[in-house]
């Protein structure tokens, strides 16, 4: 990276807090005395991202797919129309924050299948809440850059394994059953933009 300052802004839509609070520590863990990476987050269904069309700078949606292919489908769509980063979930958010800790690729049947993983990966309580905004402070607090970079490797490693599966397309986006993410793209430009290297 060079001595040049480097000033990076991107508007986020949500779907939940887990995803607004998680951009939030990467935006610090990527500080440093020449660069600030900044997220300004929404809290919002992807469809919202057009109330903020005017907004002019990098967009990104992060959604889950929580079992509902049709809702998945439109919010695939909507990022493909909006030119936003399409930062998914394939089932949801909880399998980004445990491959910061361990590889994970077997699928699941429920949106709660994940839970008791992250808890231990974390070692949390076997009753936290992990959507709840305590809960989630505690597991960032155990994530540093380091995992960020082997969460991004194994959601490729998870990727690669799927390319002899049927991939569903709309636009320029390919999606896989569960487990799948696309989460890391956006991460992997950011760190592009910014001059972050991908080396652990």
């Amino acid at each position: 990276m060079s001595a040049k300052e480097i000033r990076r802004q991107y508007f986020c839509v949500c779907e939940g807090q887990q995803e607004a609070m998680y951009l939030r520590h990467l935006a610090g863990l990527l500080k440093t005395g020449k660069r600030v990476v900044t997220f300004k987050t929404k809290t919002g269904k992807p469809g919202d991202v057009d109330k903020y069309k005017y907004i002019k700078y990098d967009k990104a949606i992060l959604f889950d797919h929580d079992g509902d292919d049709i809702a998945f489908d439109r919010a695939i769509n909507t990022c493909v129309k909006a030119k936003c980063s399409c930062a998914y979930s394939n089932r949801n958010f909880d399998l980004w924050l445990l491959l910061h800790k361990q590889f994970f690729a077997s699928p699941v049947n429920r949106n709660d299948s994940y839970v008791d993983y992250v808890r231990k990966a974390f070692a949390l309580e076997s009753n936290a809440d992990i959507k709840e905004k305590d809960v989630i402070a505690r597991i960032l607090g155990q994530i540093s850059l380091s995992d960020v970079k082997m969460a991004m490797n194994r959601a490729g490693m998870m990727r690669a394994q799927k390319l002899q599966e049927d991939a569903k397309r709309i636009g320029s986006i390919d999606y896989y059953d569960n487990p799948d993410l696309y989460i890391h793209e956006f991460i992997s430009s950011v760190f592009a933009e910014c001059g972050e290297s991908m080396l652990s």
